[in-house]
């Protein structure tokens, strides 16, 4: 089964029924602006103590390109929270190393595929997985270069039914995002 993919305009974590959201997050899984506000606000503050319960149970912390699934907190929209971590908050990380690449895209959506994997096998083939633009924030990458990577990760084939929902903030992100979206064959 092919993935799906959907534009949308908004706060992505007001998306009703969906399975998974995508928090564009940091090495230290702290909520601060933008898209981990937007966590903050809509799922409680409850949300990031157990994300930093999360963290202080990963022995070495985690690295750029890893995600790390909690529950959606106070959110009832949505199942669960992958925390993906963006941009590098380490200790001692000089500036220009903070910043995400295109690799480090590519990593979190390989690493996202086994949560999608696990809930086909231990509830149901079909799910929402919803994202924002990651790295395109606070990060500086370029939303088209982004949207290429989405675009080829989500051109194979799944064997469960997964529905991508990539949502722009804003009128500009969300045409850039449908031109993507209208010229990809999935």
């Amino acid at each position: 089964m092919p993935y799906t993919l959907t534009a949308r305009m908004g706060n992505l974590v007001t998306e009703p029924d969906a399975t998974f959201v995508v928090n564009a997050s940091n090495t230290q899984l702290l909520l601060g602006s933008g898209v981990s506000m937007a966590f903050k606000r809509h799922c409680g503050s409850g949300l990031e103590a157990e994300m930093q319960r999360r963290l202080d149970a990963i022995d070495g912390g985690i690295c750029p390109g890893d995600v790390i699934a909690t529950s959606s907190g106070e959110a009832t929209n949505f199942r669960y929270a992958l925390h993906a971590a963006v941009m590098n908050y380490d200790p001692g990380v000089r500036r220009h190393e903070k910043f995400p690449t295109l690799d480090i895209i590519r990593t979190i959506l390989e690493n996202i595929e086994p949560y999608l994997s696990w809930y086909a096998a231990h509830h149901s083939p079909q799910m929402k997985l919803v994202l924002p633009l990651l790295g395109c924030g606070a990060g500086g990458l370029d939303k088209r270069e982004v949207l290429g990577v989405y675009r080829e990760f989500f051109a194979r084939d799944a064997v469960y039914a997964c529905e991508v929902v990539v949502y722009g903030y804003g009128a500009e992100d969300y045409g850039v995002i449908q031109d993507a979206i209208r010229r990809t064959k999935i």
